[in-house]
């Protein structure tokens, strides 16, 4: 499926009013007044310099954590839009709790290239659950709807879907690039195109390794979630978390790329086991053959760390979502490290998304040699799933 929607490049917004939803759920440190990955702040100006190109009045909206429709100081946006202004060292207006018809009195007192940002959305039940009237509230503040929110695209909301029903909406920058970017794994991807899997669950990413499975020359599998794959192989892996109502479903899949031969699908062939989930755990490294019973699996080890590495280096395409081991603590982050500098060092396009993934290519600072890193985590997933977002969806055709 081919995704052409109209961006602010394809419309006249000259002195237009423009509600802009972003994605400014970013981790925030309360006692410094700090944002502790500016990422997703970051991806949003150039679509904001756009705007101020045009003469727009802007009105930036967001959430904030989950306040579950109740008042929260400690989730309140007003550190972001302080935040915000000082990157763009431009004043910004702050609408407090509530957002109501009042806001439209402060809309009309702006002048053009004026920017105003909305108290927290979630703070309103009406936004998670998709009001109709919410969302007629939110557009009779604009003239142009613009989502640049591709992390809260998955879900239905007011701010998302809703207020598209009520006036004219598109893409902004950084969505119109998450949305080039990720089809372009799916439909045009250079080859031999590597998908590299890690994290906790295999639940999370069942329908995108369905869906990777005919794409990907390539499926290296790490994390947590290579444990479920292991028992499902009759192997021992101990104490490792596992999700055992998903064995078959890990059975199926390697009978199928056994059957077809449509991919190559890989493996840990040795891992490091520690004898709890404890930071300074006991620990050894051991092929997947030699995993003990009260042992559990908390990083991918050497062979697997040198085969996955000449995969990498010779793929022309490179996908990765899920580290391969506990990589905050030092005595198991030996295997995301050295995936991540092998993803950096590589020629390849290369392509990251979900919040643990960035995170890590911060914590080894590789972040400015990926070509492109996702600011969704659940949204890229399911984009990679195959799904078109309610937020995208809601949007005008090109």
């Amino acid at each position: 499926m081919i995704i052409s929607k109209k961006s602010i490049q394809h419309i006249d917004l000259e002195k237009k009013t423009v509600l802009l939803r972003v994605d400014y759920n970013v981790p925030f440190d309360s006692k410094t007044k700090k944002a502790l990955d500016l990422t997703r702040i970051i991806s949003t100006i150039p679509t904001i310099n756009f705007l101020l190109e045009k003469n727009c009045k802007i009105i930036i909206c967001s959430h904030f954590g989950r306040p579950k429709g109740k008042y929260s100081q400690k989730l309140s946006l007003d550190p972001i839009s302080k935040l915000l202004s000082e990157i763009l060292k431009k004043n910004i207006g702050f609408v407090p709790y509530p957002i109501d018809s009042s806001v439209q009195t402060r809309i009309s007192q702006m002048q053009p290239k004026d920017i105003l940002m909305l108290e927290n959305l979630r703070f309103h039940p009406e936004e998670e659950d998709n009001n109709e009237n919410f969302s007629k509230l939110l557009s009779s503040f604009c003239d142009i709807y613009v989502n640049d929110a591709f992390g809260a695209s998955h879900r239905p909301h007011a701010s998302i879907s809703g207020i598209a029903q009520f006036v004219p909406s598109v893409a902004g920058l950084l969505l119109e690039k998450e949305i080039i970017e990720l089809s372009n794994i799916l439909h045009f991807p250079k080859t031999p195109f590597t998908s590299i899997l890690g994290g906790a669950k295999v639940s999370d990413k069942i329908k995108v390794v369905e869906n990777l499975l005919s794409k990907s020359n390539n499926i290296l599998i790490g994390g947590g979630m290579a444990a479920t794959f292991l028992l499902s192989q009759n192997l021992e892996v101990g104490k490792s978390i596992v999700e055992l109502e998903l064995t078959d479903f890990c059975s199926q899949i390697i009978n199928k790329t056994k059957i077809d031969n449509s991919n190559h699908l890989c493996f840990p062939q040795d891992v490091v086991v520690g004898q709890s989930f404890e930071e300074y755990t006991k620990f050894r490294t051991c092929l997947v053959t030699e995993v003990g019973p009260n042992e559990m699996i908390l990083d991918i080890g050497p062979k697997t760390i040198n085969l996955y590495k000449s995969i990498i280096q010779n793929s022309a395409t490179i996908f990765w979502n899920g580290p391969m081991g506990i990589y905050e603590w030092a005595n198991f982050s030996h295997g995301t490290r050295e995936i991540a500098a092998s993803i950096a060092n590589s020629s390849s396009k290369t392509i990251i998304g979900g919040g643990s993934t960035v995170d890590a290519s911060h914590h080894f600072q590789i972040q400015d040699k990926i070509n492109h890193i996702s600011t969704g985590g659940g949204a890229s997933l399911e984009f990679l799933e195959g799904k078109l977002l309610p937020g995208i969806k809601a949007l005008e055709d090109k």
